[in-house]
């Protein structure tokens, strides 16, 4: 993209922001600005990415006392929220015609022709160079580079290798479980078997949390031939399987930190609780293949991380 033609999107992009913010504030605003702002925040997934923020979080926690650092914090979720969001952005303008055959996806600003292309473009520029600035100036370089590496991952190497090859999944979650390990790098604190475990632990979740939402959509992927599911598995026992090792795993390695004393000891309760629901949910998931068991299994996976982090953060005998 010219130089002159970024300017020229970039202020497109701040009338959008700046009409949808002041229209919010108004009882009888036109409902154009807010459906703007909307499209933006859905360009940029704002929902998933609250997630995203969320697991920096932790991985800062984990290793410093939250208020006394909350100058180096702030920056830290900021800039990790402003390049998911631009990872957001990029793979949407990536998928755009393919979103377009995939009903769960063909409202997307991009792929119903809400927003122009290249307004994603500029967008995906100046929240990525707005995120490394807010990382590599006011917290540190190792969290920047591993908020870059996660963006190349989601947007260059995920997004086209889902047209490819199931292992696709494995790749996404990698880029999934780096923010983890980029609140740990803000902290400042050396990567070790506890950021290991963190991470591991995110990792292996994504296997049965994404499954789940894949075979839930498995019609709509196979239309817009995305390979996101194991293949010649009609009938899902390839796809619960993996599900339910995805979970075993999961649950196997959140022991580890009780085993290494890295947890109060009723953190065993906690888990045992959480295990026990994840386990059944994708052994239910299994033994029928149903929509519903899918559904059932990706609800338990969005309460299960956040309690499990919870958890660790509560029991954490570290900090």
């Amino acid at each position: 993209m010219r130089p002159d033609s970024l300017v020229t999107e970039c202020g497109r992009i701040s009338e959008w922001i700046v009409s949808g913010i002041s229209a919010t504030g108004s009882r009888v605003a036109s409902k154009g600005p807010l459906n703007r702002l909307t499209d933006l925040l859905v360009l940029t997934k704002a929902r998933v990415n609250c997630f995203v923020v969320g697991t920096a979080f932790v991985g800062f926690a984990l290793q410093a006392r939250i208020f006394p650092n909350w100058r180096l914090l702030l920056p830290t979720l900021i800039g990790t929220g402003l390049i998911a969001g631009a990872a957001a952005a990029a793979n949407q303008t990536s998928e755009q015609k393919f979103d377009q055959d995939m009903v769960r996806t063909r409202n997307r600003p991009l792929a119903a022709g809400r927003i122009r292309r290249k307004t994603a473009v500029a967008l995906v520029v100046v929240l990525l160079g707005a995120g490394c600035f807010c990382l590599g100036s006011f917290v540190n370089l190792r969290a920047m580079f591993l908020a870059g590496l996660t963006f190349i991952i989601y947007a260059f190497v995920y997004t086209p290798l889902k047209r490819r090859t199931p292992a696709c999944i494995l790749v996404g979650a990698v880029a999934g479980a780096l923010p983890v390990l980029i609140g740990w790098a803000a902290s400042g604190a050396a990567f070790d078997l506890w950021a290991a475990i963190a991470f591991a632990i995110l990792f292996l979740w994504q296997i049965p949390h994404f499954l789940a939402i894949a075979w839930r959509c498995r019609m709509d992927y196979l239309r817009a031939g995305y390979r996101v599911l194991p293949c010649r598995d009609d009938k899902g026992h390839r796809t619960a399987g993996w599900s339910l090792i995805g979970a075993v795993a999961t649950v196997a390695v959140s022991f580890i930190p009780l085993i290494l004393r890295r947890v109060a000891d009723w953190y065993l309760f906690g888990e045992l609780a959480l295990g026990i629901a994840i386990l059944f949910s994708a052994t239910r998931f299994l033994a029928s293949r149903t929509e519903t068991a899918a559904r059932t299994l990706f609800i338990t996976t969005l309460v299960y991380l956040p309690c499990l982090y919870l958890l660790m953060l509560l029991c954490n005998t570290q900090a």
